[in-house]
């Protein structure tokens, strides 16, 4: 059993592993059973309040995305080229990081995820780029899939939903005008296609939400399931259950968060918020749980 899977299992009470049990359900299909859950994540986090906020050097001030490993090292990376940075969150030291392809390939990237030893990187398009970690300086071989998600999907957002065994896909922009989609790849070669999950904006609107809202970040709660989203257009984050219930609605200031595009939990269970440059350098910001 990995990490985050073990996370979500020892946060059940023990009623609610014996429901499971009698009615043969998997991990991800009642939230609520989680005592973690019994809090909102503005409630385990103060987010006026930050553990430590890190300026990041000019070859991320587009910074995109943010991805933690298995042994709770966090990555990141732009928006125009395809180079991986490793940051420090003691120091907010960034590595030299590591490039796809010779030279580094360019494009429109919007979202990491770390499977393992594996790393994806997703462009607006929805083309999917896997490699594995490369020395600092160095380049990394990669394989390419287009998930045809580019007609119907400006893909911003990427995260690996471990119960599910899915790479999340949020999109920014759809056709669907009514409501927030996120798809759902299944890794596994033999998995059954999912279709994508679909929030109603009116939802998000009843929870105190903004008429849209436009996905720029994904990531998994490890100790709820929650899956949570952040959207820098309207200065949000959204907190919904694995099937799509709303769950909270956070409302960022600006002076915080000028720029927010990428979301991760760290080590530790910790929060970050990475923000584009704006006259500043772009940041990245940790919040502690409460």
């Amino acid at each position: 059993m990995t990490v985050r899977a073990a996370l979500l299992r020892s946060s059940m009470t023990p009623s609610c592993r014996a429901a499971r049990l009698l009615l043969g359900l998997g991990t991800a299909l009642i939230p609520a059973c989680t005592d973690a859950q019994s809090q909102t994540l503005p409630a385990r986090y103060d987010l006026e309040r930050h553990q430590a906020r890190h300026g990041m050097p000019a070859p991320l001030d587009e910074i995109s995305g943010l991805a933690l490993t298995s042994d709770g090292r966090v990555f990141a990376h732009d928006d125009e080229e395809a180079v991986i940075y490793q940051v420090d969150l003691a120091t907010g030291t960034v590595s030299a990081g590591f490039q796809l392809g010779d030279p580094a390939l360019k494009g429109d990237f919007e979202g990491i995820a770390v499977v393992g030893d594996r790393f994806f990187l997703v462009s607006s398009t929805g083309i999917l780029y896997e490699f594995r970690e490369a020395e600092p300086g160095s380049s990394a071989a990669y394989e390419e899939t287009d998930t045809g998600l580019g007609e119907s999907c400006e893909v911003e957002g990427l995260a690996w939903h471990e119960v599910d065994g899915t790479l999340l896909l949020a999109c920014k922009q759809t056709p669907d005008e009514d409501h927030l989609v996120i798809h759902r790849l299944p890794l596994g070669a033999s998995s059954s296609p999912l279709g994508p999950m679909r929030v109603p904006h009116a939802q998000i609107r009843a929870a105190g939400g903004s008429r849209e809202f436009n996905a720029s970040a994904i990531a998994v709660d490890p100790r709820s399931g929650h899956l949570i989203l952040l959207a820098a257009r309207q200065e949000q984050i959204l907190e919904i259950t694995d099937d799509g219930e709303v769950v909270s609605l956070y409302r960022l200031t600006k002076s915080r968060h000028p720029r927010p595009e990428g979301l991760e939990f760290g080590p530790g269970g910790t929060l970050l918020i990475a923000d584009e440059r704006d006259e500043n350098s772009a940041t990245v910001t940790v919040y502690a749980p409460r």
